[in-house]
């Protein structure tokens, strides 16, 4: 069963008890409020959605009040929007702090250990450069010293620690890329990451990190205003489930 297929399934049943009480879609990231006051953040790709009009999203302004189901369906979708939308009610739905632990996936790179990033996490890179024996990073749209995406498909199969960005659970790629790496230890990294080791149970994923909101109006309000992961931190908490021991 695909990634996102098994995020379906686990967040189903609740989906359908719980009811969207706010959504806001900004420039950065997508938030998803639920009646019972919980809240789940996925990452919005804006430049690659390719609207017709000015209208981005067809059902806007009938989502207020509708049953979570109605978004969480959507992560079938081939639209990058509709797939952000769901993979936001997920992790309302599916993300829970009581079983995360306080772990950081950077302290298991040391001098021996070469990292590929897939994504571009740019606070990070100057630390992993500095901690690995060796650092590639794999991107869609390249910047710096990044690699096309498609040299994933080479490095993954030689690295130690593979560092893959939770918008793969988006475009769905995830599951190519898990078929791909030989990494001893892949994690999936960012705000859009569903922190639900069930989900990744049978997988080759070891640590789930992903955030947590703890001040809902505020971070309503930074992606409204279209701030990104950076601005969001004094509105939420990061979090690490393990798959794996």
């Amino acid at each position: 069963m695909f990634i996102h297929s098994k995020i379906y399934e686990k967040a189903e049943k609740d989906s359908r008890n719980l009811t969207i009480k706010d959504v806001r879609i900004g420039l950065g990231y997508t938030i998803v409020e639920l009646d019972n006051g919980i809240c789940g953040l996925s990452y919005s790709f804006v430049k690659e959605l390719n609207a017709k009009t000015c209208t981005a999203l067809d059902y806007a302004g009938s989502l207020i009040g509708k049953k979570a189901h109605y978004l969480l369906e959507k992560i079938f979708s081939y639209n990058l929007l509709d797939s952000t939308l769901a993979l936001a009610t997920a992790n309302a739905i599916l993300n829970r702090e009581e079983n995360s632990v306080d772990y950081d996936i950077i302290n298991r790179i040391d001098s021996t250990k070469s990292v590929v990033m897939v994504g571009y996490f740019s606070p990070l890179i100057s630390i992993i450069e500095k901690k690995a024996k060796n650092f590639v990073i794999c991107e869609r749209n390249p910047r710096g010293n990044s690699l096309p995406d498609y040299a994933e498909y080479f490095e993954l199969k030689k690295c130690d620690i593979a560092i893959v960005s939770a918008t793969t659970l988006i475009n769905k790629t995830i599951d190519n890329i898990l078929d791909i790496s030989e990494a001893e230890i892949f994690a999936i990294l960012g705000p859009s990451c569903p922190m639900d080791r069930e989900i990744f149970s049978n997988t080759k994923v070891t640590h789930l990190c992903g955030s947590f909101v703890t001040d809902t109006q505020k971070a309503k309000t930074i992606i409204s205003e279209g701030g990104g992961t950076q601005k969001l931190k004094v509105a939420t908490k990061k979090g690490c489930v393990l798959c794996q021991s």
